[in-house]
């Protein structure tokens, strides 16, 4: 039960929060619509459309994945080349080491 009590007092102190940050801004005296007063607080930078990239959305796990994917391209990319200029081990070597 106190747990309970615990999560209900924290959302309500979230929900304090953003309804006293969204309606308690000072434009100065310009007159602004609720829509446009919500987009002038989520992101405190002033934008009129903060979701303007990519509709708000950033796939950061993606650019991740190509960033690794990149690298490891790379890597094979500069492999083959050093295969075909002959950066491996001379065939009596390899025959060498079999035995």
């Amino acid at each position: 039960m106190n747990s309970f009590i615990a999560t209900l007092a924290g959302l309500f102190l979230v929900y304090a929060t953003v309804i006293t940050t969204v309606y308690s801004v000072d434009l100065h005296g310009v007159q602004v619509t609720k829509d446009e007063l919500i987009s002038l607080t989520r992101d405190h930078f002033g934008r009129t459309d903060p979701d303007a990239l990519l509709n708000g959305f950033f796939p950061v796990w993606a650019v991740i994945q190509f960033l690794i994917s990149a690298f490891f391209l790379v890597i094979a990319l500069l492999s083959v080349a050093c295969y075909l200029l002959g950066c491996r081990t001379p065939a009596e070597e390899r025959t060498k080491r079999v035995k």
